[in-house]
């Protein structure tokens, strides 16, 4: 419904602030993936480790959008570490193959996280061209 009637100044404002975030932030989350995987996960494993930690920090907030997103943030330092820890700790039989398994699937959901981004980055910034063209 919103294609329909003419878009106010802060609206349009909102959304090329939510396309150009939600771009970077997926492209970012690409070339951290890509840099997760260097230096036999140990990249990984500190990106990780260091988004957890951060994630855990916000969780003391009295804000629920802060604890919101500290649990965002923890979720995806813990997927970004799994493929790290599963090249440190690959040659214990049983929890090797486990933790090979969690870091195939987690590299995915962060792929498809990060193209996930990237898509409604591109949305966002079509809404806003329209909103600009309809204000002209």
């Amino acid at each position: 419904m919103s294609d329909l009637e003419p878009l106010g100044s802060k609206e349009i404002s909102d959304t090329g602030v939510k396309g150009i975030g939600s771009t970077i932030a997926g492209v970012g989350l690409l070339v951290v993936t890509g840099v997760a995987g260097w230096f036999g996960g140990l990249v990984g494993l500190v990106v990780g480790g260091l988004a957890f930690v951060v994630g855990a920090s916000s969780l003391k907030s009295s804000s629920p959008a802060d604890r919101r997103g500290g649990s965002i943030a923890m979720a995806a330092g813990a997927v970004l570490a799994l493929p790290g820890l599963a090249k440190i700790l690959g040659f214990i039989p049983v929890v090797g193959s486990v933790l090979r398994v969690a870091a195939g699937f987690s590299s995915f959901i962060v792929g498809a996280g990060a193209i996930g981004l990237i898509g409604f980055g591109v949305y966002n910034l079509i809404r806003f061209r329209k909103g600009l063209k309809s204000r002209t």
